[in-house]
């Protein structure tokens, strides 16, 4: 017999966008009430679950409810779980736990995959009282705001993605030539199809991007900067102000995200962050398999 969801209360955060989940204590809900969470996260953009007291590997295991975990091989691995990334200025026996600064530019994750479709999740295990917000723009309001003629233009345009290209300018990690040979261009389109809600969708960054495919770089940058530069307009962005406990889920399809910056000085900043390739779209072939190994 299927089990039977409740409802679970919920708030706007931004009207059809952001929802926040009320009154849900994750490690001790009911099967019917994680279900009804997982429900929710594939159902709207982004998702907001505050008051949480979650372990490392209770991370994992909300994470996992939601998808396949990818590893997290240059972006601060958790030394127990590979699933997290550390995301902290926090320093230990004089070296940092962690990435410092990562997300500080308007980008997308997941846009090196051949298959689109990631989750991302931070949870906030220490957050500054000021600064360090996380900032979501609806890519797919914004494409919406375009007039028809423009839409239909950017419908015939593809992105140069490469993993490779995006680490080299963001990481401080090394790679041989044989993990760059790995790493090969993947190729997107500028318009895709939300899974959340099936709506058209601008899909950009301002990471992995090496052109657009018939351009030449600085007009494809200067297309990109544009159109990114829309999307991250005001009306469109729902800014997470952080508090500690807080768990922030967001669909990377139909949306771009950044962090803020923060005192690094006066205040510590720890954050776990996941990724995940939610269930319903887990049918990968064996070529997203590896890139899944050097994402």
């Amino acid at each position: 017999m299927a089990a039977v969801i409740p409802d679970l209360k919920t708030r706007w955060l931004k009207d059809g966008f952001a929802v926040e989940i009320l009154d849900l204590d994750l490690p001790t809900a009911s099967e019917e009430e994680l279900l009804a969470f997982d429900d929710l996260c594939r159902r709207y953009a982004v998702v907001v679950v505050r008051d949480q007291k979650l372990s490392p590997k209770q991370v994992m295991d909300v994470s996992s409810r939601l998808g396949r975990v990818s590893p997290q091989n240059y972006t601060g691995p958790h030394p127990d779980f590979p699933g997290i990334s550390i995301l902290s200025n926090k320093m230990v026996d004089g070296k940092l736990i962690g990435v410092r600064d990562a997300g500080r530019n308007w980008h997308t994750d997941g846009t090196t995959y051949q298959k689109l479709g990631l989750r991302t999740m931070l949870y906030g295990v220490e957050c500054p009282p000021e600064g360090s917000d996380t900032l979501v723009a609806d890519a797919a309001a914004a494409f919406d705001a375009l007039p028809e003629k423009r839409q239909a233009e950017l419908e015939k345009l593809s992105i140069v993605h490469n993993r490779a290209h995006l680490i080299q300018k963001y990481s401080r990690s090394v790679l041989s030539p044989e993990e760059m040979a790995r790493m090969q261009d993947v190729i997107h389109p500028i318009v895709v199809k939300s899974d959340v809600d099936g709506r058209k969708s601008l899909f950009i960054t301002n990471g992995s991007t090496k052109r657009i495919e018939g351009m030449e770089e600085e007009e494809s940058w200067a297309l990109v900067n544009e159109l990114v530069e829309h999307c991250t307009q005001p009306q469109f962005v729902y800014a997470h102000k952080w508090r500690a406990g807080d768990c922030l889920i967001w669909n990377d399809v139909g949306t771009l995200h950044r962090a803020t910056p923060y005192d690094e000085e006066k205040y510590i900043r720890l954050v776990y962050r996941t990724w995940m390739r939610p269930f319903a779209a887990a049918a990968m072939t064996s070529d997203v398999e590896a890139a899944l190994q050097h994402h």
